[in-house]
């Protein structure tokens, strides 16, 4: 048998990012910013000497003979895209995401494969917007022989990659005394001024981190592990004198912000990295470990920020934060990188979440401990939305309350089950709501300033219809926590359905702003929450605002937006994904996917019946408001 053909090779791959949310805004103009974008892209291969051998849309694939010859053109493409944007809109702005990685590699025709080129497609996934990621082998090769600095990421484990892969990001933002371009170094004179505005506050930081560092993080727990236990190591300041007190503050600001937001986790500070960070891991019991390095350039700082898993010392998640620094924004801008970071991780990102449910995936959901449980009903249940994960959800939460009655989170999704089994799954009546209300009654006791007990309050307070206290409890979650996805959420999904609405009020699109914010209709007040929930939610965790969302683009008839919001995250078989996708796409004239949907619907309700459809609408306040946009395609689509 004749030998595949072989060769050793440079693979950088490269894509845009969020690129299928920019063709559904705006497919044409997308189209043409890429072709612009590819002409950059050849023009700088070809001097480099490289290869384009595949492309897929946005994607890229490219050989390179040499590993230097591919990372100067990855960071020679990234600057002169970026050069173009600074010229353009942020609707006109593409954003490429890079991983370059050498080895052995498989020759088929003009094609190439093998685990050297999938191995630097899973580099390109975890690149920060912008960026580049190259493996350990090529950080051998090129450190030093190309003008740009690395950041040590440690090993990665990519997804169908047997081991971990050594990481580094480029460093595209070039520390003084290595820029590759002149820049305006007029930061240093308010540097010297944040110097003293900020020396005090570092000085109480530190005593304060000396503090949970010893008290806490030499708590010897046996070697136990436990999921919901996060070390925090203090920022590594990589930028000199100028920002040290800036750097400690921010690792103060990032535990305290994190106890704030997840008050599930027990989050340990220590003063100083260890010496011996496994035997710390060992002593405190911790399954994550946050790490972070703070460099400057001017006035310009970027926070690099990783989550690790303990066990394995492998990153989960990393993400860069650039800002800008002056003597004026200190104190707002480490609240607004506290902010991202802390919504990354436990908020609208929910990295952890998503982590505590890859790990459940791989050992099984038996047995789960209650962390585990919450973790898998907002990692799981709440985005499939389906029958055997309801159930799964409603025995592992009555679990966890067991093991820990005063798990106020658990209380709260235990309530929002038993609302979803009455909504949903038939599996509650209207009586076992007051259940539910009993359950958020304690939840708030263990916790009076818990958003998320408010929210599910207003949740429960729709289904009974009492309007007036759906509005005020929302109200209430909106003033403790207006950054939180399922507070906003779910005020979208209350405020445009709840009410007393009328068809020609939700109709009057071109309203002036605040016609409907107040009083017995609020819709547009629901819009605009769902807006914010969308933006907040990075990680489509929360489907409330969505459903919201769609259900107001498909009676305004703008079709494409309203797949766009059931695209993010997807439920065929649930009644009313298949209601909002199958009608959106006969607005769009794809019958063929429009009828798949209504055939689902049928299977599903075992009736085409419009009676046993219009029900659902009904329980859900919509059939004077919303029902009439969708009799007609039912009609269409074989319902009677």
């Amino acid at each position: 048998m004749e030998a595949t053909e072989r060769k050793l090779a440079t693979i950088l791959a490269m894509d845009v990012v969020d690129y299928s949310a920019k063709m559904s805004r705006d497919e044409e103009g997308t189209l043409r910013n890429l072709k612009q974008c590819r002409e950059i892209i050849e023009k700088v291969v070809s001097l480099q000497k490289g290869r384009i051998f595949n492309t897929a849309g946005d994607a890229f694939m490219i050989e390179f003979a040499s590993p230097v010859a591919a990372v100067t053109s990855a960071v020679n493409i990234q600057e002169e895209i970026k050069e173009r944007n600074r010229d353009l809109t942020e609707g006109e702005h593409l954003e490429f995401r890079m991983g370059v990685n050498m080895g052995d590699i498989m020759i088929e025709g003009d094609n190439l494969f093998g685990e050297g080129v999938n191995v630097a497609a899973r580099l390109e996934g975890i690149a920060p917007t912008g960026g580049i990621c190259i493996s350990e082998i090529i950080h051998t090769v090129v450190k030093g022989k190309v003008n740009v600095d690395f950041i040590d990421q440690g090993p990665q484990e990519l997804k169908n990659i047997d081991e971990p892969v050594g990481t580094y990001y480029a460093n595209l933002e070039p520390s003084e005394g290595k820029t590759r371009r002149a820049k305006n170094n007029k930061g240093s004179k308010s540097i010297f001024k944040m110097r003293w505005l900020i020396a005090g506050i570092g000085l109480v930081v530190v005593v304060m981190a000396t503090y949970f560092g010893g008290q806490l993080g030499l708590t010897d727990n046996k070697g136990e592990t436990t999921l919901n236990t996060i070390l925090v190591l203090p920022l590594e300041n990589m930028g000199g004198g100028e920002t040290s007190n800036f750097a400690t503050g921010l690792s103060q600001d990032l535990v305290n912000g994190l106890s704030r937001s997840a008050k599930s986790l027990n989050v340990i500070a220590l003063s100083k990295k260890p010496e011996d960070l496994e035997e710390t891991v060992k002593k405190t019991g911790a399954s994550y470990i946050i790490s972070g390095s703070l460099r400057n350039s001017g006035e310009s700082i970027r926070l690099s920020v990783s989550l690790i898993n303990a066990n394995t010392m492998a990153t989960a998640w990393t993400e860069n934060f650039d800002e800008t620094l002056s003597a004026g924004n200190i104190f707002s801008l480490q609240d607004t990188i506290v902010e991202a970071v802390v919504n990354e991780l436990v908020g609208g990102g929910e990295v952890l979440t998503r982590d505590v449910v890859k790990r459940l995936e791989n050992r099984g959901t038996d047995n789960m401990s209650a962390y585990e449980c919450v973790n898998y009903v907002r990692g799981v249940h709440l985005t499939a939305l389906s029958p055997p994960t309801h159930e799964k959800a409603k025995t592992c939460l009555r679990e966890a309350v067991k093991q820990d009655p005063n798990y106020a989170d658990a209380w709260v999704l235990l309530a929002s089950e038993i609302g979803n089994g009455y909504a949903l799954f038939g599996t509650a009546k209207l009586a076992d709501l007051s259940e539910a209300l009993g359950m958020l009654r304690k939840a708030i006791t263990i916790d009076p300033k818990l958003a998320d007990a408010y929210t599910t309050r207003s949740q429960i307070y729709f289904y009974q219809k009492d309007w007036s206290e759906m509005f005020k409890a929302d109200e209430q979650a909106f003033g403790l926590s207006p950054n939180r996805v399922r507070v906003a959420g779910t005020m979208a999904q209350n405020f445009l359905w709840g009410g007393n609405c009328t068809r020609k009020q939700i109709l009057d699109f071109n309203a002036a702003p605040g016609t409907y914010t107040d009083g017995e209709c609020r819709w547009q007040r629901g819009l605009v929450a769902g807006f914010r929930a969308h933006k907040l939610d990075s990680g489509n965790i929360w489907p409330n605002e969505n459903y919201a969302l769609a259900c107001h683009h498909v009676v305004k008839k703008d079709f494409d937006k309203s797949l766009y919001f059931m695209e993010l995250t997807p439920a065929p078989g649930f009644l009313w994904w298949d209601i909002y996708v199958g009608t959106s796409h006969d607005g769009l004239g794809n019958e063929p996917k429009a009828k798949e949907r209504f055939e689902s619907i049928k299977s599903s309700l075992g009736s085409n019946k419009l009676s046993d459809v219009k029900v659902h609408f009904g329980f859900w306040n919509i059939i004077e408001t919303y029902y009439p946009s969708f009799e007609p395609i039912l009609v269409k689509y074989g319902f009677e």
